[in-house]
């Protein structure tokens, strides 16, 4: 069985060749990071249907965008980063929509215990809420340590960064993560 470095090598040499890689041999590859890929979108999206879905939408547009891949060595970074970024913009848009359906009356008659003050910073939908608002290397390495679980020295490796870099975003993730949090709160207090 090919090990993964085989496969990119492979793919390398035939986008190089006219034509391009063939599909068959980019979505071999792609298999391999699939169940990764649905894992992450899972954590973001919460329901395993919407977390398939953009799995499926990150590896369409992965095979589309190919000659984007600058480091084929690489390519499962690149395909997180692009699923990443799709569940988190599914994320907002249905935020966004829901919002839209319901009036502000409807809103609060409706109101899930979750997204209720349930803490000095409130429920898990207004972490979630703060968490989006924040930059996007910020989200990134508390989405990768929070949702994921993961250490920080995988964070490292994922995000080829060295780590002494992911130990300071994540320090300042957290302040910013903190002090949006409380924002929030005050301005919810300030409203009521």
């Amino acid at each position: 069985m090919p090990t993964t470095a085989m496969m990119v090598d492979e793919l390398i040499r035939m986008r190089e060749q006219p034509g391009g890689a063939p599909l068959d041999q980019f979505w071999r590859l792609a298999e391999r990071f699939r169940a990764d890929l649905v894992n992450q979108a899972f954590v973001i999206l919460g329901t395993q249907d919407d977390a398939e879905d953009v799995a499926q939408e990150t590896l369409s547009h992965a095979f589309l965008h190919l000659a984007q891949l600058r480091d084929p060595e690489k390519i499962g970074a690149w395909l997180r980063g692009i699923n990443r970024n799709m569940a988190f913009n599914l994320r907002r848009r249905r935020a966004r929509d829901r919002e839209e359906r319901l009036s502000t009356a409807q809103m609060s008659a409706l109101e899930a215990p979750e997204r209720k003050s349930t803490g000095p910073y409130g429920g898990v939908d207004a972490v979630m809420r703060a968490v989006d608002k924040l930059p996007a290397i910020y989200r990134e390495v508390l989405v990768l340590r929070y949702w994921e679980k993961l250490s920080a020295e995988a964070i490292a490796e994922r995000l080829n960064l060295p780590i002494a870099t992911i130990w300071t975003r994540m320090s300042r993730a957290d302040l910013a993560l903190a002090e949006k949090l409380q924002t929030m709160l005050r301005q919810e207090k300030h409203q009521k």
